[in-house]
């Protein structure tokens, strides 16, 4: 069985920044805004090698926009 990341569903992810302040190796992030004035923000996979596959983040989301996916599964 391969390793397990973080998968995001960027249409649903309100980058309300709980999983990436869970994440206990720090490996998310929220994505800065892309022009001034959006408030639009998400949350990505920001160090993909220091990820522990532990499924925190999907736990705590609190829209269920994270799901756990091996290599194979993407």
């Amino acid at each position: 069985m391969d390793k397990r990341y973080p998968f995001i569903d960027k249409t649903a992810c309100c980058g309300c920044f709980v999983c990436a302040e869970n994440c206990p190796t720090d490996s998310l992030a929220i994505s800065e805004p892309l022009f001034h004035g959006d408030i639009s923000t998400i949350a990505y996979l920001k160090n993909k090698e220091s990820c522990i596959g532990c499924g925190i983040c999907a736990k705590v989301c609190p829209i269920r926009a994270i799901e756990m996916k091996g290599e194979s599964d993407v």
